[in-house]
């Protein structure tokens, strides 16, 4: 039992940590902070016993497990086929019921047409005798921040509403068939929406747009239904007071691009996700350039990206005074300096510009420009890149205000040594002051001692991630020694080159003697160690490298072995099988009698982890 005095000690931030890490949530979460986007919608078990240990954790569990919150509008009591779709989602009227609303910061309104004609056509009082009564609940949930409009179509509902209209065509005459015409989708959701925005919190900060909107062989009916559901989200939206708006697979209409455009919505904050780019959604960012402050584009064109820096009447450029943040995740499409690119620097506030996939600009002024106040940068390079601004992009120490880089090449290929050295070199020396550092996907095998030297960033590097960029155990810890104030490092790690994937024989004792006695002189601060991934003919081979590079950092005190691998950029899947084999080695490798009374390398936490 923990013990109730100490835990009051700690700060809320630290105690939400532990509920995530006890709950195995904490990759998630971070999710919803990296991408406004995303949305964890699903109550995690593991937090309830918490909430018996003390008040203090009992608050911390109960924030994260009635987080969300969510509202079908369509379901009635007599309809409980969707449950089975998502049923470990807390609903509005659960949560309501026990007193927890205070704790719910995201609601889900969800909204179904047919589900809704369905409860019209068997009740003509559905709307103000379920669904309002429900929607009231709103005002009781003033703590909720974000608020997610989706659209989907039931196929059960759609199926009999189809069925339904059949029966109109061939018996007009038939009594039920004046029934159905009488059901006023519009005026229902007319009385919805009126609903929602008397009884939803005015400081509404988010507001997402999105949802199944995909029909097979649309009739007239399902266009209409599509269209009036539409109709509501837009006028809906028109009528929130926001600061951020996420369209996700969201078609916008002329209604929708004024209501976002207007000076009362005051924008601030815009993501776009796997959307064409139109002209609609381009609009939008370029109408609310004066206020935005953070833009968040996924899955767009290099081409759409490019236009949203085009001035007024087809010259100049249009300059986003107020943007600090930039966010371009998997850009795709062909950089061309045919087309017009921005002749001055549209981003003059930009403190992170992070892209994915393909470098939109041929222009290197938003780099050359932004190296005066980018605090964060993150890119994906290419050869074309390299070759045309490598030198004058990234020369020593010419991002003056630098303190998280992250350069990699792009996933469409592999670079040649000499650009992996280039890249290594420049990811850590363009920093004045660099304090994280994230290599990914080089070829380092040409890594020694005399590399290392002159790399400024070596000297105020606090964290070191070199995901997919394979390293051998010597050049691990000729890189640790060559950090001072070096706290943590995520590395892969692979056999000594001559042995890669051939050599299967366990290092004996006297291997284990003369690496420790070679490393001895460590001096690494290095505290956390984690491992994305091994390139060894065994995980036994490869667990005893661990221990042994483990055995000789004298500050070391964690070693993390990742139970996730990278597919895309940012995004992974489990792969539990590699984690827990690894992990069974370094446990058999530490059993060894080399280690039997070394109490230093057992007081190090060795352990799998999904989130670093």
């Amino acid at each position: 039992m923990f013990e109730a005095t100490g835990f009051q000690a700690l700060p809320g931030f630290i105690l939400e940590r532990i509920a995530l890490y006890v709950s195995n949530r904490e990759s998630t979460f971070a999710m919803t902070i990296y991408d406004p986007s995303y949305c964890d919608d699903k109550p995690v078990k593991a937090y309830l016993p918490l909430m018996a240990v003390n008040r203090t954790l009992r608050a911390i569990a109960a924030s994260l497990f009635y987080r969300f919150a969510s509202m079908e509008i369509g379901m009635s009591k007599r309809s409980h086929s969707r449950r089975y779709v998502m049923p470990s989602i807390l609903t509005l009227e659960d949560v309501a019921k026990i007193g927890a609303q205070d704790y719910v910061k995201q609601i889900r309104l969800e909204v179904d047409a047919y589900v809704l004609e369905d409860g019209l056509y068997k009740d003509a009082g559905y709307i103000e005798d379920e669904i309002i009564p429900l929607i009231e609940k709103f005002s009781k949930f003033t703590s909720a921040n974000t608020f997610y409009l989706t659209h989907n179509a039931d196929s059960d509902f759609m199926y009999e509403s189809k069925r339904r209209w059949r029966h109109v065509g061939e018996h007009p005459e038939d009594p039920k068939s004046k029934v159905l015409e009488d059901v006023d989708i519009a005026g229902a959701l007319d009385k919805i929406k009126r609903a929602v925005v008397e009884a939803v919190p005015r400081a509404r900060r988010v507001v997402f747009l999105g949802g199944n909107q995909n029909m097979y062989s649309p009739t007239e009916h399902d266009k209409k239904l599509n269209r009036n559901v539409l109709d509501f989200m837009e006028s809906l939206v028109s009528s929130l007071a926001l600061g951020h708006v996420s369209l996700m697979k969201t078609k916008v209409s002329k209604g929708l691009l004024a209501s976002l455009s207007s000076s009362q919505m005051a924008l601030r904050s815009i993501t776009l996700s796997h959307n064409k780019g139109t002209q609609q959604h381009i609009e939008i960012v370029r109408r609310n350039w004066s206020r935005l402050e953070k833009l968040h584009l996924d899955h767009l064109t290099t081409h759409a990206v490019v236009r949203m820096t085009w001035g007024d009447g087809g010259s100049g450029t249009l300059v986003y005074p107020r943007l600090k943040h930039l966010c371009i995740n998997v850009c795709s499409g062909s950089r061309s300096a045919i087309q017009r690119q921005p002749t001055a620097n549209p981003f003059p506030a930009l403190t992170t510009l992070i892209c994915h996939g393909q470098f939109p600009f041929s222009t290197p002024i938003i780099l050359t420009e932004g190296a005066k106040h980018i605090r964060r940068l993150d890119l994906d390079l290419d050869a074309d890149l390299m070759e045309e601004y490598g030198n004058s992009l990234f020369a020593e120490r010419s991002f003056e205000a630098l303190e998280n880089v992250t350069l990699g090449w792009c996933v469409r290929g592999s670079p040649r040594v000499p650009q992996s050295q280039i890249l290594f070199t420049k990811a850590l020396s363009i920093g004045a002051k660099t304090q994280v550092a994230h290599l990914h996907n080089l070829k380092v095998d040409w890594l020694d001692s005399a590399s290392l030297k002159g790399l400024h960033a070596l000297a105020t590097l606090h964290s070191l991630d070199m995901e997919l960029t394979s390293i051998t155990p010597v050049q691990a810890l000729m890189i640790f020694n060559a950090c001072p104030q070096l706290q943590r490092a995520y590395i892969s790690l692979q056999d000594e080159t001559e042995r890669r994937y051939s050599e299967i024989r366990m290092p004996d004792e006297a291997e284990l003697t003369e690496f420790q006695e070679t490393h001895k002189g460590c001096k690494s601060k290095l505290q956390s160690l984690g491992i994305y991934s091994t390139g060894f003919s065994r995980s036994r081979r490869a667990a005893e490298y661990i221990v042994m590079i483990s055995n000789v950092l004298p500050c070391l005190k964690r070693v993390c072995v990742s139970s996730f691998i990278r597919v895309i950029p940012n995004k992974y899947i489990p792969d539990n099988a590699f984690a827990s084999k690894l992990y069974d080695a370094i446990n058999s490798a530490l059993k060894r009698k080399a280690y039997k009374n070394n109490t230093k390398i057992h007081s190090i936490d060795f352990t799998i982890d999904n989130c670093w």
